[in-house]
């Protein structure tokens, strides 16, 4: 079988458009030559990737299946033709990195600037999502690495701890005073409620927070942006772990611990079934190298751990349970 590069890429796109003219327009090819090339792959794989239904193509199931080894492939064919144009001694390759709003917008930034200085060869594509979404996607070799909490079916992960931070509400001081309240005052707040797959909502649950309840009748806002402007404007408070309250829109708000508290864990996690590429290992261990000799550097809250040299090691996923989570992280 002999898959190539520009047919995995076609099918991706088509994929995520969902209709062949348009796919064929932004990949500056015919529709006929990519109806063409799509009918190609699927003679070769033996199977039907789409199906049409009135408005737009649809993957069937096989193809549903076939997407994320599609692009796993293509990425690992890119790294490849890139290897060998290297100049001498310069690291060449591709890596995807899977992370949270919080950790993506606080830590990785640093993080990625100097690796890309001393290593201009890699290309680093990062995509956010939530914890959940983080985890399926590297279960999935959808990516290379993943950042972000674990929780429900890990199995097929390798992680290592890089940080702790502690849950708390955020507001507006201009709308809600919360550093001069009572519990029975914080109860009463009008709260933003997060997606269910969130690591907030799931370290709540775990925990048993009443706070879980209360949200229940907020606004649900999946984005970390979003959540931090509707503070802003006082639409009501959220819950955020201080991780995602040092995001720079929130340094002029207030940030006020759980009592009792709650942790959030956040780990860097690879496929247990897959060995890295020779950049992807090497972000890895930069990425880990600079949380332990910088932390200090970070515009951070209180409230944030960073794991120690002894910790930052693989160690196989199902040791993480969200049991253990949740008696590590309440108190």
């Amino acid at each position: 079988m002999n898959l190539s590069q520009r047919n995995l890429q076609f099918f991706i796109k088509t994929a995520e458009m969902g209709n062949v003219s348009r796919a064929a327009e932004a990949l500056n090819i015919t529709q006929p030559g990519l109806t063409k090339a799509l009918a190609t792959l699927e003679d070769q794989l033996n199977i039907l990737l789409f199906t049409r239904t009135t408005r737009k193509l649809v993957l069937t199931p096989e193809g549903e299946k076939f997407l994320p080894v599609a692009k796993s492939l293509l990425r690992d064919l890119v790294a490849a033709s890139k290897l060998f144009q290297s100049s001498a001694g310069e690291l060449q390759g591709a890596v995807s990195v899977a992370v949270g709003c919080a950790f993506g917008s606080t830590v990785l930034p640093a993080v990625l600037r100097t690796f890309s200085e001393f290593n201009p060869g890699v290309q680093v594509t990062v995509i956010e999502d939530t914890s959940t979404g983080i985890t399926n996607r590297v279960k999935q070799g959808e990516v290379d690495l993943g950042i972000g909490s674990v929780f429900g079916n890990i199995s097929g992960l390798e992680c290592t701890r890089l940080l702790t931070a502690q849950l708390g509400i955020l507001a507006d001081p201009m709308h809600f005073a919360i550093k001069d309240m009572a519990n029975d005052e914080l109860n009463a707040l009008p709260m933003l409620r997060d997606g269910p797959d969130s690591s907030v909502m799931q370290m709540l649950g775990l925990a048993g927070s009443p706070l879980v309840a209360q949200m229940r009748m907020g606004i649900e806002v999946t984005s970390l942006c979003l959540q931090l402007a509707m503070i802003k404007e006082g639409v009501g408070v959220a819950v955020l772990s201080s991780l995602a309250a040092s995001h720079p829109f929130a340094r002029d708000m207030h940030f006020l611990p759980l009592s009792p508290q709650i942790r959030r864990d956040i780990f860097l996690q690879k496929s247990s079934d897959k060995a890295l590429s020779p950049a992807a290992a090497l972000l890895a261990k930069r990425l880990q190298q600079h949380l332990q000799n910088n932390s200090s550097s970070f515009n951070l809250r209180k409230g944030i751990s960073f794991a120690a040299a002894k910790d930052g090691e693989w160690v196989v996923a199902p040791q993480f349970r969200s049991s253990d989570a949740a008696s590590r992280n309440s108190s």
